[in-house]
């Protein structure tokens, strides 16, 4: 089994990230289709065909369906990765390896133009 590693983490989190855009649209979808359909209520001029709200909402559903399919593709690669001792032994250290104190970063502004703005 080819070991998932750091960048695997980061493509998994792009994807989720995608997801939840599209989770999100998706709600936007079906936002503007109820709007849609309540100008009928409010608004004698309004679109009284409910095309517009229609095609909102199966679109809302398309995106659902791709979220979800990029939920279980991401939920399988994580379980195959717990399922694998020496995944999970990897998973273990990059953690530990996380966890670590960072060396002491060199001050991100020159001595000099520190000791100018303290004048």
């Amino acid at each position: 089994m080819r070991s998932l590693g750091r960048a695997d983490g980061a493509d998994n989190l792009a994807l989720l990230a995608g997801a939840c855009s599209q989770i999100s649209l998706a709600a936007t979808l079906c936002n503007l289709a109820i709007h849609h359909r309540t100008e009928i209520l409010l608004y004698e001029d309004a679109d009284p065909t409910p095309a517009t709200s229609r095609d909102q909402l199966r679109r809302a559903g398309v995106e659902m369906q791709q979220a979800a399919t990029t939920y279980r593709a991401v939920a399988r690669r994580l379980s195959r990765r717990l399922a694998s001792f020496s995944a999970r032994a990897e998973d273990r250290q990059l953690i530990a390896e996380a966890q670590r104190p960072s060396p002491q970063k060199a001050p991100s502004t020159p001595p000099v133009l520190a000791a100018r703005r303290r004048v």
